[in-house]
């Protein structure tokens, strides 16, 4: 679930590096391996860094498949030993969104309920800040931006990071040893100094060859992955696929009938977390990027925003819940889910349309403000347009999202029915929480749960081929 995150807002900063960083290592002699690992992957880190963030938020804050197949046991156990990764577990977000639809509102255990999601963020603060701050060094170290004086001789510092080198090796072992025993560590430790003795030994053409095999052996899995879901959805949802089913409304709890209201309610739900997100996003991030200079606000915004986007789905909902259904007496209503699932994508668009506009060239804004263009005639004609392709992936992403959470919506707007809101202050059904109540609640239902899921599927991949036609064109009438 964290790859297409990472994958894509990757591949959009690796495509903005300028052709000549790669064209001039090539021209000097470097190898097409040494050119992509030593000029444009550290030329796109930045970017890079975003991804992984939004991938570690992703893996972090999802609930709904964590709860579905990691087998939630009535007591939270710790697995024994703690290696044994078939032990059943129990998860801080599968907690909340089991128990949190059993309690009554106001109750002890209600209020333990936020308090675990208080510590969930907390948990999400702390991991954030650590993936900033490894990922921040690398990128110092790679780009050689660091300015900070060296109060410390280069042997000195040299000794230092050896003895800590070992120090962390000799932890790394120690731990090895005590989980899974000696043999199993010292065929371990046999393979790491194997392969950096022979990565030292080997010449630069067959290193390119291993890098390239490594590399499409990771696609590859990817494409296999993708093509067991795809596969496996396809082939169980077609025979439940039909007109009826397409424009008819559920009945017999869902086992039949059609699913027409919840792809209405997605859509409903979709567009409008779009139409809030995307303006706040771009907004947001035109004012990171172009208007307030690195410093503790710019910081502190992005800190915050990193922050948004880690935390898990299940606390947007509990938000959404106390605030916007409770507090503000929207009650369960579509207006409370489409502010729900706006907040949500928010930290994504923010990060993409950011690191989008970091790839337009300063030459561009020093030209238009040399020809007298004012600062916003500059952001809107000259560095929003060549930016446009990032922000559709961060659009992309977003509405790919918002389309396939259940668990902010399952407190804020969605319920089981068969009937099209009037208002977007009436409650509504979405696809993922109807394949959600079918397949845990009614049994009897597998064809019209496949079948949900096929829909839902071919609904976002829709609405995807749209954002990418849109995306690559802009990508052809842009470049400079």
């Amino acid at each position: 679930m964290a790859i297409p995150t990472i994958t894509s807002v990757a591949e959009d900063a690796i495509s903005s590096v300028p052709c000549e960083y790669k064209d001039g290592s090539l021209a000097l002699g470097a190898t097409r391996w040494q050119t992509i690992s030593k000029v444009i992957v550290p030329s796109a880190l930045s970017g890079i860094t975003a991804a992984i963030i939004l991938g570690i938020g992703r893996a972090i804050g999802e609930t709904m498949a964590v709860m579905m197949v990691c087998g939630n046991p009535t007591y939270g156990l710790i697995p024994k030993p703690i290696t044994n990764v078939f032990y059943p577990i129990k998860t801080l977000t599968s907690t909340l969104g089991i128990e949190m639809g059993e309690v009554a509102t106001g109750s002890n255990h209600y209020y333990a309920l936020f308090g675990l999601a208080l510590l969930l963020l907390i948990i999400t603060l702390i991991v954030n800040i650590a993936a900033t701050m490894i990922l921040g060094r690398l990128k110092e170290k790679h780009l050689a931006i660091s300015k900070k004086k060296k109060f410390l001789s280069y042997e000195i510092l040299n000794k230092i990071k050896q003895f800590f080198y070992i120090l962390m090796a000799i932890v790394i072992v120690s731990m090895l040893f005590i989980s899974i025993g000696p043999l199993p560590t010292l065929f371990i430790l046999a393979i790491v100094i194997g392969i950096y003795y022979l990565t030292k030994k080997i010449t630069v053409k067959t290193m390119q060859k291993i890098a390239f095999s490594t590399i499409t052996l990771a696609v590859l899995t990817v494409i296999i992955i993708l093509g067991i879901i795809l596969v496996y959805i396809i082939s169980n949802g077609l025979g439940a696929l039909s007109w009826d089913f397409i424009t008819q409304g559920p009945s017999n709890i869902g086992r039949s009938g059609g699913i027409f209201p919840a792809i209405i309610g997605t859509l409903y739900l979709v567009v409008g977390a779009i139409l809030i997100a995307l303006p706040l996003g771009v907004g947001a991030a035109v004012y990171l990027n172009e208007y307030i200079k690195e410093g503790k606000i710019k910081k502190i915004i992005r800190a915050g925003a990193d922050l948004l986007n880690g935390t898990p789905s299940i606390v947007f909902g509990l938000f959404g819940f106390a605030f916007f259904v409770l507090y503000l007496k929207m009650g369960f209503s579509l207006l409370a889910g489409q502010i729900t699932l706006a907040f949500m994508i928010l930290p994504t668009i923010i990060r993409t349309t950011e690191e989008a506009l970091k790839g337009v060239p300063q030459t561009l804004r020093e030209g238009s403000l040399a020809l007298g263009a004012s600062k916003w005639q500059t952001i809107s004609k000259v560095v929003l347009p060549p930016a446009a392709p990032g922000i559709l992936t961060g659009a992309i992403l977003g509405i790919g999202r918002a389309a396939g959470e259940t668990a902010p919506i399952m407190f804020t707007a969605v319920v089981f029915s068969n009937f099209i809101p009037n208002s977007v202050f009436e409650p509504v059904n979405a696809l993922p929480y109807h394949l959600f109540m079918l397949s845990t609640s009614v049994p009897g239902s597998q064809q019209n749960q496949a079948g949900t899921a096929l829909v839902l599927l071919l609904l976002v991949f829709g609405i995807y081929l749209i954002a990418i036609l849109l995306r690559n064109r802009y990508r052809k009438t842009m470049k400079w």
